[in-house]
């Protein structure tokens, strides 16, 4: 059964519902853009969560995709020097700015989201679960929650 993918009106209303001060900064019928603050474990974050529906699957860029999430303030810290994940764990690597790379929040290869999931629902809470995992990264080294990665992050920075 083909699963349905939810408009960008219901993703708006839904987001509206569950997460009030996501606001949408951007919106066209098929791609919206909402920035709004969560809480890691003691730091508050504003995030920036970029979504679209699909144009022209496989080739369409990563937004399209997946929700897009990445952290606006303050910035990632990379920690070269890190236990594991060095130098930042579950992100895709975003060579001119590493602090601003779009967070990894599920695996894509095995179905874990799609265009039928609501992003208030997955995406928001997902991206709350990272920043806690993010900040406990930060003060062990260690990153505790799970996943994996396709390649070795140091060798797509280098």
């Amino acid at each position: 059964m083909v699963k349905k993918a939810k408009s960008i009106g219901a993703q708006i209303h839904v987001m509206r519902l569950r997460w009030p001060g996501f606001e949408p900064q951007e919106r066209t019928a098929d791609k919206v853009v909402w920035v709004g603050d969560l809480v890691g474990i003691e730091r508050r974050y504003r995030v920036m969560v970029q979504f679209g529906l699909p144009r022209n699957p496989p080739d369409d860029p990563m937004f399209r995709r997946f929700p897009l999430v990445t952290v606006v303030s303050p910035g990632l810290e990379p920690q070269w020097d890190a236990l594991e994940e060095a130098p930042l764990p579950h992100v895709y690597f975003y060579r001119p700015c590493i602090a601003l790379s779009p967070l990894c929040l599920f695996d894509p290869e095995a179905g874990e989201w799609d265009h039928s999931n609501l992003i208030a629902l997955t995406t928001i809470p997902w991206t709350a679960d990272w920043l806690a995992c993010y900040e406990a990264w930060l003060a062990t080294g260690r990153w505790r929650a799970g996943g994996r990665h396709a390649i070795n992050p140091r060798e797509m920075i280098a």
